[in-house]
């Protein structure tokens, strides 16, 4: 992440989302192994420069970071859902595996011809409009990246929740980080406000229509429920899931509806 905010476009284009920023801006103990971004430029504009842009800087950020001997290098980019006609796809997105090796040992060769043993993913997703974003400012790099606000975030976990039915996606940690967003603040009227507008936008950008209703359809918490369990190993100890849900689904049906829908 520090060198996306040291490189000069991607900086500008990138937004972090999904369970890095609630790690890093909201203080989450879900712990997850890859990193989200949001692109705000097209794919034909971001997909040539991704390689050349982070192999520049990731050397910098080792050393600016206090480690000299850390060498990083993007070993693939996978093209998402799949190369052919990549651009036309309505909602792309690009994997990008950045791999890591310490100096002088075996493992820089394997870095060298991108097979390194120790990688992580970071997953970018292009045409999901981003309505409000914050300047997240990372300790230690002296370099901030564009994140989610908590309005964008919970908004786009309701957009995921309503859309598991058609997607046949289980979302289940998108139930326990919307509790646990609500466990740590207090929504005033304004809030729930920004919500329920971003939330409106994403779902018309993908054909669905939000109604308060909605997130009682039997599926939906079906669906949120599996795996449920599969959530202690990221967090450890593990909140009942009908908790958690009722807290989620509480927040939903609480936004102003009536008003917005009037606005609109």
């Amino acid at each position: 992440m520090g060198a996306i905010g040291l490189a000069p476009s991607l900086s500008k284009t990138l937004v972090l989302k999904g369970g890095a920023v609630m790690a890093l801006a909201f203080k989450s103990n879900r712990v997850t192994g890859d990193v989200d971004f949001t692109s705000m430029a097209e794919p034909a504009d971001l997909t040539e420069k991704i390689i050349t842009e982070l192999n520049e800087v990731l050397p910098r950020t080792a050393i600016k970071l206090g480690y000299p001997d850390l060498l990083c290098r993007v070993q693939s980019v996978k093209k998402m859902p799949r190369a052919e006609n990549f651009e036309d796809h309505e909602f792309p997105a690009l994997r990008v595996r950045i791999g890591s090796a310490k100096r002088g040992t075996g493992e820089e060769a394997r870095l060298a011809d991108g097979k390194a043993s120790r990688v992580l993913d970071v997953e970018i997703s292009f045409r999901d409009q981003v309505y409000a974003f914050q300047e997240l400012n990372l300790h230690g790099a002296g370099v901030a990246v564009r994140a989610f606000t908590i309005h964008e975030l919970i908004a786009e976990k309701f957009r995921a929740l309503l859309q598991q039915t058609i997607r046949k996606r289980n979302r289940r940690q998108d139930v326990y980080d919307i509790a646990f967003l609500i466990g740590e603040h207090d929504f005033s009227g304004a809030d729930k406000t920004a919500i329920l507008t971003t939330l409106i936008e994403k779902c018309r950008s993908r054909g669905i229509e939000a109604k308060p209703e909605s997130m009682d359809d039997p599926e939906i918490k079906q669906r949120a429920q599996a795996d449920w369990e599969t959530l202690a190993l990221e967090i450890g100890d593990l909140p009942p899931f009908e908790e958690r849900f009722a807290l989620m689904r509480d927040l939903y049906v609480s936004l102003p509806w009536g008003s917005i829908k009037k606005a609109l």
